[in-house]
């Protein structure tokens, strides 16, 4: 991932109420055309614009149409000192990358891999004296369903076909030198025809990459420790790692 010179007019799909516009730290090749189309109907980053998916007190989520597709745009807002300095040493420092560009940076990695994941559109900051202020994240949307909605929905016999999905896709996950360390059903879509089961994987900011071929390390480890208890909530047949 690299910095874009931002434009007058990308700077204002984010905020027109800042004295201080936001930079273009990623762009996809169709950025352009749907920051034109999300242009006409507000600004990017506000809470107050698009459909509501999630709302927390510093971040939030928000899905809008475009005329290619919907998309998700994903904002962290860090307005005081506090709250910089407290997140200093995960995303908010002069010298981190902050948590849309991580996540990003993660989703490029997926896809560049083979892996299914939302297509990053966009990444857009702000920061004051180095630190971030705020952060966008704009994907394009991915077909599926949220893996812990999913099983919860299925019949028994399904759970299973699902979460052996799920087992097999962690394992190539990690095969190839990706470890997730945010690894929760919330943050896995799954695309289910009955025949065929399609794993997904989105919000990654904490990810980390090694080298590839091993597959039982220390981090591997950690992101089944997380996984397996919330796969147990589901289904007692859960086939073992590696």
């Amino acid at each position: 991932m690299h910095e874009v010179a931002s434009d007058y007019t990308l700077a204002l799909t984010v905020s027109t109420s800042v004295p201080d516009p936001p930079r273009l730290k990623f762009a996809s090749a169709q950025w352009p055309a749907i920051a034109a189309a999300l242009l006409r109907d507000g600004p990017v980053g506000p809470a107050d614009v698009g459909e509501e998916v999630v709302t927390h007190r510093s971040s939030w989520v928000r899905r809008r149409p475009t005329e290619g597709g919907d998309v998700y745009i994903k904002t962290y807002c860090y307005n005081t000192w506090g709250a910089r300095l407290r997140n200093m040493a995960k995303h908010t420092a002069p010298c981190r990358r902050s948590r849309a560009a991580a996540e990003a940076a993660a989703l490029l990695w997926l896809a560049e891999h083979g892996f299914p994941t939302a297509e990053p559109l966009a990444v857009l900051e702000r920061r004051r004296l180095g630190f971030v202020v705020e952060a966008v994240l704009v994907t394009r949307a991915q077909p599926g369903t949220r893996a812990d909605h999913a099983l919860a929905a299925a019949t028994p016999a399904a759970r299973t076909r699902l979460v052996d999905a799920i087992g097999e896709f962690v394992r190539r996950l990690h095969a190839a030198g990706f470890r997730d360390r945010n690894l929760d059903l919330r943050n896995l879509l799954l695309h289910d025809d009955g025949a065929k089961t399609t794993v997904a994987k989105i919000d990654s900011p904490r990810h980390r990459i090694v080298r590839p071929g091993r597959a039982d390390d220390r981090l591997a480890r950690a992101d089944w420790r997380r996984l397996l208890p919330q796969l147990a909530a589901f289904t007692t047949q859960i086939a073992t790692p590696g």
